[in-house]
């Protein structure tokens, strides 16, 4: 008793006693692999990204479109002057796959919040199918209409290849994306 009170009025340092923990000796506590999971740490950004699309897609689809929709006789009437060659099935393509796109985020927001198994193959769908039709849409309309690319399209495609570069790879290799959707 004499020495412990010796080496602690001296300033020493005394190692824990069985059941104790010394916050200098002990590192901080991690939590284990089994223990990552639910929604939680990054796997809240596509959750976040998901929930957003579903009221932003359909509102940036309107936007992109309003002016085809009040000009589409002129451009679809092979009598019109303003007729382009091709334009209704451009149009038809990108109603078909934007319909696929929304169909799809429905579907993923479902299986997303009911921590379906398949959450992840419909995650990696939806990032590939979104680019691709980003791709494909840019690429006809440019060829069909003679358009130049511009920034705005490299822009729209960076996006889909960043996005598909950082969230594919994390929903195949996180340890709480494996734990979390397992239903």
């Amino acid at each position: 008793m004499r020495n412990e009170e010796n080496n602690s009025s001296q300033g020493g340092i005394q190692p824990p006693s069985h059941g104790e923990t010394n916050a200098i000796t002990s590192p901080p506590r991690q939590k284990q692999p089994s223990e990552l999971k639910g929604l939680g740490g990054w796997l809240i950004l596509p959750m976040l990204g998901i929930v957003l699309s579903i009221f932003i897609l359909p509102f940036a689809i309107y936007m992109q479109n309003v002016e085809v929709i009040e000009y589409w006789d002129e451009l679809t009437n092979a009598q019109s002057d303003s007729f382009i060659p091709l334009f209704k099935e451009l149009i038809y393509f990108e109603v078909l796959g934007n319909s696929i796109l929304y169909a799809a985020l429905l579907f993923l927001c479902y299986v997303f919040f009911t921590k379906k198994k398949i959450t992840i193959k419909v995650y990696i769908f939806f990032q590939l199918f979104s680019l691709l039709l980003t791709i494909s849409d840019i690429v006809l309309a440019m060829s069909l209409l003679d358009l130049e690319l511009e920034s705005s399209d490299i822009k729209d495609i960076m996006r889909g290849v960043v996005s598909c570069a950082i969230w594919i790879p994390y929903f195949l290799l996180s340890v709480r994306v494996k734990n979390t959707f397992i239903n």
